[in-house]
């Protein structure tokens, strides 16, 4: 369970606008202390690096409502609605009209290439998912000593990871622009789209190059080939190492 069937980051932002979605006031005061942080960060600091900076932050945000959810017995996409019809107020505005659709992209294809890996790894139902959590719940921490691994898809096991991190971050800056929490300029929110749009595609190759995910024959979009392409690419830059199969990375995951 290092990632989510869905990005969290927009229920994230719904539960730091909405008090009491979140019934466990630790973790209603993580949620806010970093959209805090985001907000002072991003004014000065490039994207990419205000992402990094939050790793392990929203790592461990992620599975503590990952865990809360699983306590309430409840789907987090089942408030989704509320925000998207915030988000839907601003769509008149041409440029918060390309952000959210870039974010629904971004959404539409973390799906596509999640479900089969959440065929995979993600539990039968809640009370097996406290019970994983509870006896191995992992760490930023240790999840940094997989850039080390011999193996060449292990070591892009935690880039796969920090790239799932960094949707979780886009998601959660879109929607504070969309919900008119964070003042961005045009320039700015293009700065984002463009984030997003790469975010993406790297973590459609990493997905592809650890095994995680094979794109159905008949998909021909534009970014599934440039995803390929990539994936090819990290392929080739590493063709001198021995080259772990997808039998034995499910493995490594799961133990």
């Amino acid at each position: 369970m290092l990632a989510t069937r869905e990005p969290l980051g927009r229920f994230i932002v719904l539960a730091h606008n909405e008090k009491g979605i979140i019934t466990k006031s630790s973790i209603e005061q993580e949620i806010d202390d970093l959209v805090d942080i985001i907000k002072v960060r991003v004014q000065s600091k490039k994207l990419k690096a205000v992402a990094e900076s939050l790793y392990e932050r929203i790592f461990e945000i992620r599975f503590d409502v990952i865990e809360w959810s699983a306590n309430q017995n409840i789907s987090v996409s089942d408030y989704l609605h509320k925000i998207n019809h915030e988000i839907a107020n601003k769509l008149q505005l041409a440029h918060y009209s390309d952000l959210a659709k870039e974010a629904a992209t971004v959404l539409d294809v973390h799906e596509k290439i999640f479900s089969p890996i959440a065929e995979k790894l993600t539990l039968d139902n809640f009370g097996q998912l406290l019970d994983e959590l509870n006896n191995n719940k992992p760490t930023y921490e240790t999840i940094k000593l997989l850039s080390i691994h011999p193996a060449p898809q292990i070591q892009y096991l935690k880039k796969w990871l920090d790239t799932s991190l960094d949707i979780e971050f886009g998601l959660i800056l879109s929607d504070l622009i969309l919900t008119g929490q964070i003042e961005f300029s045009k320039k700015r929110i293009n700065e984002l789209i463009l984030f997003l749009k790469d975010t993406i595609n790297r973590y459609g190759a990493y997905s592809i190059f650890t095994g995680f995910w094979q794109p159905c024959s008949d998909d021909v979009s534009n970014l599934t080939n440039k995803m390929q392409i990539l994936a090819a690419t990290i392929e080739m830059d590493n063709n001198i190492y021995y080259k772990t199969s997808k039998e034995e990375l499910f493995n490594f995951v799961n133990n």
